[in-house]
């Protein structure tokens, strides 16, 4: 038993969690409709005893508290608020001296117990007692939160039917995913998720997860091609000097010394080696040493010199476009040095004598734009798309030196910075590569 069979199904703690949040809300909402409906009935109540008792003792003052004459008052009051009112004039002894309604006297009706009364004292200690009959309003604020109550039990219902509903179909998509990763675990690469569409998130995991896997798959594609073509480019060597130690060993006579042969031969698989691990460096970032503020203006002018020798035995001329100013970025001198020279070297091998080659800089768009162009023989269209694979070479360059790793450095190193690389290129009118380099701002 894993560690996740242990947990909670998803579906069940979404449901639980969603029923818990409605009955919360539902409760907190309900609870205040209840208590803002009792504090305005509260108000109500003591809004109309305050109505009518100040007016009672008023006529109690100023009829100098007769009985007889407050009786009128007390009928005229009956005949405006009804039988859901009882008064009662009570002497300082606390006998009654004049009562009116029959909610709080002998005969009292029990139907409606509910009862708020108002006692005010008056002029020579007599009392006014005021007796309001609320039960219709409590009756009904009952039947409301009973209401309530009902409706809650079905929301509980509903909700808890519609977050199961939901949480199954968002459960379920979550299953195709899980489903296609044991798929891809258990040795199927071609595994992938059959897109649902439920929501704009899932749909967003569906097809980041397809696309990781067809990366993936891929670059296990490109793996494989490119262990087998560094098994292909390491076999010629290791078979020369085979055959060389061999026949050096019957006694036979070589061609070159045998150490000479050693040493060209390791020398070419070395930096064959040392190339795909610059690749592999640059493209996962390994190197954590802090660039260094490099004036590229000077550091093209004298990468130019360095290569006006070869461009002067092979007839081609150097067009360069520099800025008038120095132009300064944060950068890795030695990673500038084999972007440019690699560039450099492929414009210098692909460009027949007498032709032109160009080094261009400028700033451009919070970053400097670094370009070489050359006149040579040009990409075929349906190559440039693989030319920055490694060991790709195309078929009209196979008969010159080299390994196929060139691009894929500059490439690698170019991302390494946080930049791009592009590729201007046609049969016959030559090569533009343009390298674009981000400045963070200070």
């Amino acid at each position: 038993m894993s560690s996740a069979d242990r947990l909670p199904p998803l579906r069940r703690r979404i449901v639980a969690v969603s029923l818990a949040a409605g009955a919360l809300l539902f409760l907190l909402a309900g609870g205040l409709v209840v208590f803002l409906s009792w504090s305005i009935l509260w108000e109500d109540w003591n809004a109309v005893l305050d109505d009518i008792s100040a007016p009672l003792a008023a006529a109690h003052a100023r009829i100098g508290g007769d009985p007889a004459a407050m009786s009128d008052a007390f009928r005229e009051t009956l005949g405006f608020y009804g039988a859901d009112v009882s008064l009662l004039l009570a002497a300082p002894d606390g006998s009654p001296l004049l009562r009116a309604g029959d909610l709080d006297g002998p005969s009292a009706r029990r139907t409606r117990p509910v009862l708020r009364i108002r006692e005010t004292p008056l002029e020579g200690g007599a009392r006014l007692r005021v007796t309001l009959d609320v039960s219709d309003e409590r009756r009904i604020l009952v039947r409301v939160a009973g209401i309530m109550v009902g409706a809650f039990l079905l929301a509980l219902l509903l909700g808890g039917l519609s977050a199961d509903w939901l949480a199954r179909r968002f459960v379920r998509s979550l299953g195709n995913v899980s489903d296609a990763a044991a798929r891809i675990r258990s040795g199927e690469w071609s595994a992938r998720v059959v897109p649902t569409r439920e929501s704009r998130e899932i749909a967003l995991l569906e097809d980041a997860f397809n696309t990781m896997c067809d990366r993936n798959e891929r670059t296990l594609g490109e793996l494989k091609t490119l262990t087998d073509d560094i098994a292909h480019d390491l076999r010629t060597p290791l078979t020369r000097l085979r055959a060389a130690a061999e026949l050096s060993a019957m006694g036979g006579a070589l061609p070159e010394p045998l150490p000479d042969l050693v040493c060209e031969q390791t020398a070419d698989m070395l930096d064959l080696v040392n190339t795909l691990l610059d690749i592999s460096r640059a493209g996962c970032r390994l190197d954590g040493t802090p660039p260094e503020p490099i004036d590229l203006r000077a550091f093209l002018q004298e990468t130019a010199d360095l290569y006006s020798a070869l461009l002067e035995d092979r007839r081609l001329r150097l067009d360069l476009d520099l800025p008038s100013a120095p132009l300064r970025i944060p950068a890795h001198r030695d990673r500038l040095q084999r972007i440019v020279g690699n560039l450099l070297d492929n414009a210098i091998k692909f460009t027949p004598d007498g032709g032109t080659i160009g080094l261009a800089l400028a700033p451009a768009d919070g970053g400097v734009r670094l370009e070489v162009a050359d006149t040579g023989r040009g990409i075929a269209p349906a190559d440039l798309p693989h030319i920055y694979r490694r060991f790709w070479r195309a078929d009209t360059s196979r008969t010159l030196p080299g390994n196929g790793l060139g691009l894929a450095l500059v490439q690698a190193l170019v991302r390494s910075a946080g930049g791009t690389i592009d590729c201007d290129s046609a049969p016959g009118r030559g090569t533009r590569f343009g390298i674009y380099l981000p400045v963070p701002p200070p």
